[in-house]
């Protein structure tokens, strides 16, 4: 079954921060990215939505933890999991998109940018390396982002070197998701008549 036809209707307004509220666009979008030729992007799409419960709660209480000088210990160690849990998160939006890309699907256009994005930050992360653009010359022979963290949100993002434009940029996790949720979860005409996404479809009571 290829993505939903007509025009690309997304979410109006802005991306909810909590989990409960957040599932049913990851569900959303689950529905959007399903392509014939990219069969297991749907899958792939709620496994992400299920794993960012846990990064959601990290960063709740990161930011909860963030001036208390008593329990600087417990912090630094929920921050280290939570930006090491957040890189892999990171991979598996870009091996989404990068396949989507790869297959074809027309849905592919309107991520493109976030896909840049991506490809940015996970370049550095996985091979210690900045993205190469032609024409451009990378800081040094190796890159490492510098990880950092917002300390009213608690999200964790890293500092990284843009190709493109030839500066030192912050990306954070939380954002490029709310990103992609913007872009890709758009409702359907019509709700599939069997559960989507198992409790990660389902509305709290």
């Amino acid at each position: 079954m290829t993505g939903p036809k007509g025009s690309h209707q997304p979410i109006s307004g802005s991306i909810p921060l909590a989990f409960s509220q957040r599932k049913r666009l990851w569900v959303y979008s689950s529905l959007w990215l399903n392509h014939v030729d990219c069969p297991y992007a749907s899958l792939s799409v709620q496994t992400l939505g299920y794993a960012e419960r846990l990064l959601l709660e990290m960063e709740a209480k990161l930011a909860a933890l963030a001036l208390d000088g008593k329990v600087k210990k417990e912090r630094d160690l929920l921050l280290s999991e939570c930006s090491a849990h957040s890189v892999l998160w990171v991979f598996g939006l870009y091996e989404i998109l990068r396949t989507l890309r790869e297959s074809g699907a027309s849905q592919f256009a309107g991520l493109q940018q976030l896909f840049q994005k991506l490809e940015i930050l996970r370049m550095p992360l996985a091979k210690h390396e900045a993205k190469s653009v032609k024409g451009v010359p990378s800081p040094s022979p190796s890159h490492y982002p510098t990880g950092c963290w917002d300390v009213e949100t608690g999200q964790v993002g890293w500092q990284v070197f843009n190709p493109r434009l030839g500066t030192m940029e912050i990306l954070s996790r939380t954002p490029l998701a709310n990103e992609f949720l913007f872009i890709a979860a758009v409702p359907p005409e019509h709700m599939p008549p069997f559960p989507i996404g198992g409790p990660l479809g389902e509305l709290d009571s």
